[in-house]
């Protein structure tokens, strides 16, 4: 299976721009401080799970 970096990219990057086209600066910032705090949230649950597996 191969992965096409660039259209995923380009994909995030357009669904991204729809979602904050018409937003402040700050709700911009806000959006990205909340998305990356879900994001290390989810992969601290999954590294987690991974060592509970381990076990």
């Amino acid at each position: 299976m191969t992965i096409d970096a660039v259209a995923m990219v380009r994909a995030i990057r357009d669904a991204h721009h729809e979602l904050l086209k018409d937003a402040t600066q700050e709700e911009r910032i806000r959006f990205f401080e909340e998305e990356s705090a879900k994001f290390r949230a989810e992969t601290e649950e999954r590294r987690l799970a991974g060592h509970q597996r381990r076990d």
